[in-house]
């Protein structure tokens, strides 16, 4: 037997409960800002680390960041702050908002051109006409988006809705 310091204990690998793997017990090791190299040789699952990382965050309340390495010679993980975590977090939410605020105006705008020319259109023709026009977006955000554009244009009285059509109301002036 042998007695250990602070730092000593501090690197010992330490195992956790039951038959964890040494790529277990160094990633649930790892300090905020450390990072381990898992490569090919030392992973045998079927799935990748991200399913174990993602694990250890639930049961363990710890965030991570993963990722593959070019040329599949193995992942990265670093323990983040969660702190950090939560910001990361938002600004990929704004940036995701951000970007479906864009798409939502490209409709309308493709949308009100068609009006323009058009006067009356089926709405149908129209979701077709949209998600043929913004084919590298995803077809179901499209057709969302769409519905709220009319429904949102109906309510303000902009266009009127009948019988599957929509058209530009005659307004006396």
């Amino acid at each position: 037997m042998k007695k250990l310091s602070n730092e000593e204990f501090d690197q010992l690998p330490i195992k956790g409960k039951g038959r964890s793997s040494l790529v277990f017990n160094s990633i649930i090791n790892l300090k905020i800002g450390e990072a381990v190299l898992i490569e090919k040789k030392d992973w045998k699952r079927k799935a990748g680390p991200g399913t174990l990382v993602r694990y250890i965050e639930k049961t363990q309340n710890m965030k991570f960041t993963c990722g593959a390495i070019e040329g599949d010679k193995g992942w990265a993980v670093k323990r983040i702050d969660p702190a950090a975590a939560n910001s990361i977090a938002e600004q990929n939410a704004t940036v995701f908002g951000n970007k479906r605020l864009e798409l939502k105006s490209d409709i309308l705008i493709f949308y009100i051109g068609r009006m323009g020319f058009h006067k009356i259109e089926r709405i149908e023709e129209t979701v077709k006409a949209t998600v043929n026009h913004f084919w590298k977006e995803d077809n179901v955000l499209v057709k969302e988006l769409f519905f709220e554009i009319i429904k949102g244009l109906a309510e303000q009285g902009h266009i009127v809705i009948e019988n599957e059509k929509t058209y530009i109301p005659l307004r006396k002036i």
